[in-house]
Formats: C-alpha cells, structure tokens, sequence
C-alpha cells in the first residue's frame, strides 16, 4: 500500500492532466445492456388492453337505446319503525338547543350594540335553513337504524358547534366593546 502511495504522489502530473481518450463514454455506454420494460408497466398495459376488451363488447351486446333498466316504483307502505319516537325526540332535543343558542345572540345583540354582532346573527339563518332542509330531505330517507340516529346526531352536533362557535365570538365581541 505505501510503495502505490508513493507512487501516485511521485507521478501525480500523470492523474490529473490526463483525460479519458475521445469517444470513451459512446464505447461504453454501447456496451451496456439495453433497457428492459419492466413487467409491471407490461402487466398494467395487458390489464389496461384486457379491460378495455371486456368493456367494448359489454356495450356492444346491450341493445341500443337500453342502457340502464327502468326503476319501478316502490309502492310507498306506512314504515313503522322501532326508533320513530327516538328519532323525533333527538329532532326536538336539537331543535330546542338549536332555539336557544339563537334566543342568547339575539338578547346579546338587542342588548348592546356590538359590531358585527349583526352579521353573526344573519349567519344563524343559513344554519336554520340547513338544518330544515336535512328534515325535510335527509331525515326521511335515514334508515330506521342506530346508523340513521348516528347520522343524526352528527348532523345536529356539528350545526350546534358552529353555533356555539357563533356565539362565543358575539360574546368575545362584547367584551372588546367594553373595553
């Protein structure tokens, strides 16, 4: 190890200003293996070709003009249900916390004048108007499960939080005004 040592320390002229011969890198890239697809991009083009096969002669065997039967209508049966009264009292449990929460900015905002207080209360509109549409078109269609009652509640829950939310911030307003 020493005597290549010295010897690249005697001759080192010779290392660095000696460069590669012209043409070096074409000779040697020539000699490297060509580059393969992977078989993963080949299976995915034979999944993709095979796929698109099964899919061409699916719309070609479905008659012209019928793509999709028609729905038949289901006769409409009064649905008892063993959760209707749960439903109904969770709906009135929501809906009077819902009232409340409104009942305190209105008094908050009636009692002082605090800005943007206003806006706030406006903004209770769109969380009324979002929760009677879920009565009049979500509530029915929920099935009549504890999965229906869960849905439910988060609905219920997350327009109780915004109002919350609403109205910690007409509060916090007040204080500001205060000050």
């Amino acid at each position: 190890m020493d005597k290549l040592k010295t010897f690249i320390d005697t001759n080192r002229e010779a290392f660095e200003d000696e460069l590669l011969p012209e043409g070096h890198f074409d000779r040697f890239e020539q000699k490297l293996p060509k580059p393969r697809k992977s078989k993963a991009v080949i299976y995915s083009l034979y999944a993709f070709a095979v796929a698109a096969c099964i899919s061409l002669l699916f719309l070609v065997r479905i008659p012209e003009g019928e793509l999709l039967p028609e729905p038949t209508p289901i006769a409409e049966e009064p649905c008892t249900c063993e959760f209707a009264e749960e439903f109904e009292e969770l709906r009135l449990y929501y809906n009077m916390q819902i009232s409340e929460i409104i009942s305190q900015m209105k008094t908050l905002c009636k009692q002082q004048s605090i800005p943007g207080a206003e806006g706030l209360l406006q903004e209770t509109n769109v969380v009324l108007a979002d929760s009677h549409a879920f009565e009049e078109t979500i509530l029915p269609t929920l099935p009549c499960s504890n999965d229906g009652l869960y849905t439910m509640n988060m609905h219920y829950n997350a327009s109780l939080k915004s109002l919350n939310g609403m109205l910690a911030q007409m509060e916090e307003l007040k204080t500001r005004n205060k000050k």
